[in-house]
């Protein structure tokens, strides 16, 4: 008796101390910013201690900070609020947990309530000046949202963790993303790497680590050329820290990244660059002594040695005194793309766009509007040659986890329409010979949605086919004649991009 019950005393001991060592890791995560790590560590302890109120506080600033779930943070901080009644940064936190939840009218009282608190605290009043503003920036553009849909490239792009700043080749057949689906065991992080995926019959086939540039180290994607013969690389090494590398394509792939020169990296931070369908001009994000505060964007241009020039600052109607980033430049390079966590946002970073003008000068900068910015951070979008595709990287329900790219669809640009080649064949697929057939009665008929007819298209006697353009939509092809026996075909045609717009397609008759 007296054994079991040291027994038990020792079990109950060593759980204590089990509990408190993984609370102490837990803890040290947190301490160190490494948020997805301590979140997983809280969410376990909160399993059997959900009204302890440090654990409920710490997991509602993880959630704020990490993309596994922002909303989740609003129903730990609203259970602690009257143990933090006199913390402005709680209700700075608690106003950020309400905007993802898009509590606007909450969103704005908590951050003016965090505001009255920190009434001696003049560099954190601005902070929450800027988040009172994004508030109503969000009121306004949500009741004015884009027309445009929102579909997930599924699991052979998204993972758990998150999927961050896609961009795309000016063909629009060559995907590349960062993303920190790696965990490295021995340092307890998930570590950011670039990734590709080529386009293959409508959808982006299984994304793989872009070896040649990726290290033990971080590697963010940067952005791409306007013609797509290069990549940028943002390394984050011993050696290159926060610094900009540029990698070529070849016929086998992409050459080892080389970094660019010291006129454009510098003892900051560098971030999102783009160069110029010419070549001739370079643009980038970086930190620096004359600039406006935190990230702006420079451009540099291609001196006759092939070096980049001293950078110039885009000036007062792009950069100010927040964060501005990821360039990016339409297909023409008419418009420049960009970030920013100040301007007129509605959350965290969102994406603008300027036109760039003849005389070299750019227009007043236009949020690119709801639901492509919402209260997280948008950082890039990507567009396919024909406008009606883009590629976003963003928090939605239903996702793999963390930040998905999703293909957004433009619902008022004109869809993709696929042109089919029926070829007409006697037989079957295995054996099968051309139709000779000289039946002029023969009928090719596209049927959606039942029975309404959306086209009745033409026999070409000569080459035994018939041509049928399609838009988007799912049809049901139904083909007659008197010499022949009725045959009806089904075929799906995707609202996406895809390499090519004519398609063949093999149709076996029986004749009667």
């Amino acid at each position: 008796m007296k054994r079991a019950f040291l027994l038990s005393v020792s079990l109950i001991i060593l759980a204590n101390l089990l509990a408190q060592k993984t609370e102490r890791d837990a803890n040290y995560h947190f301490k160190s910013e490494n948020y997805p790590v301590a979140l997983a560590i809280y969410q376990d302890l909160y399993k059997s201690d959900t009204t302890n109120a440090e654990l409920n506080y710490r997991l509602g600033v993880c959630y704020l900070n990490c993309n596994s779930n922002p909303k989740a943070a609003l129903k730990h901080l609203q259970s602690i609020e009257r143990s933090k009644a006199d913390d402005p940064i709680f209700y700075f936190e608690l106003g950020k947990a309400y905007l993802y939840n898009y509590q606007l009218t909450y969103a704005n009282k908590s951050f003016t309530k965090a505001k009255q608190l920190a009434i001696k605290r003049p560099d954190f009043i601005q902070l929450i000046d800027v988040w009172l503003a994004m508030t109503e920036n969000a009121k306004k553009l949500t009741k004015h949202p884009l027309d445009v849909s929102f579909i997930n490239l599924g699991k052979y792009i998204n993972s758990k963790m998150d999927e961050l700043t896609p961009v795309i080749t000016a063909d629009g057949e060559f995907l590349l993303f960062t993303t920190n689906r790696k965990f490295d065991r021995t340092f307890n992080l998930y570590t950011y790497d670039v990734f590709y995926s080529p386009l293959a019959d409508n959808a982006f086939k299984k994304g793989k680590s872009l070896s040649i540039v990726n290290s033990v180290d971080d590697e963010h994607i940067a952005g791409v050329s306007a013609t797509g013969d290069k990549i940028f690389v943002q390394l984050q090494g011993y050696e290159a820290f926060e610094d900009i590398a540029i990698s070529e394509r070849t016929s086998r792939g992409f050459s080892k990244d080389v970094m660019l020169n010291s006129n454009v990296n510098s003892k900051g931070t560098e971030n999102g660059a783009c160069e110029s369908i010419s070549g001739d001009t370079l643009f980038f994000s970086s930190v620096r002594l004359d600039g406006k505060g935190g990230l702006d964007i420079y451009f540099s241009k291609k001196l006759p040695t092939g070096d980049w020039s001293i950078p110039i600052g885009l000036g007062d109607k792009i950069n100010s005194q927040y964060d501005e980033d990821f360039p990016i430049l339409s297909s023409d390079g008419k418009i420049l793309y960009f970030c920013s966590n100040g301007l007129n946002s509605m959350g965290g970073f969102d994406i603008f766009k300027t036109n760039i003008l003849p005389n070299g000068q750019f227009s007043e900068p236009k949020n690119i509007g709801y639901p492509l910015n919402d209260v997280f951070d948008n950082k890039t979008i990507a567009f396919s040659p024909n406008q009606r595709y883009a590629y976003v990287s963003a928090i939605r329900s239903g996702g793999f986890g963390y930040n998905d790219v999703y293909r957004v669809v433009f619902n008022q640009e004109d869809p993709s329409v696929k042109i089919f080649i029926f070829k007409m064949k006697t037989g079957n697929k295995e054996q099968n010979t051309e139709f000779l057939a000289s039946d002029t009665t023969l009928t090719i008929t596209a049927y959606t949605k039942g029975k309404v007819v959306i086209g009745k298209y033409a026999y070409d006697k000569k080459n035994s086919q018939a041509t049928v353009a399609l838009s988007p939509g799912a049809y049901t092809i139904e083909i007659a004649g008197k010499e022949t026996e009725s045959q009806s075909i089904k075929i799906t045609v995707v609202d996406a991009p895809g390499k090519g717009k004519i398609l063949k397609k093999n149709i076996f008759l029986k004749p009667k």
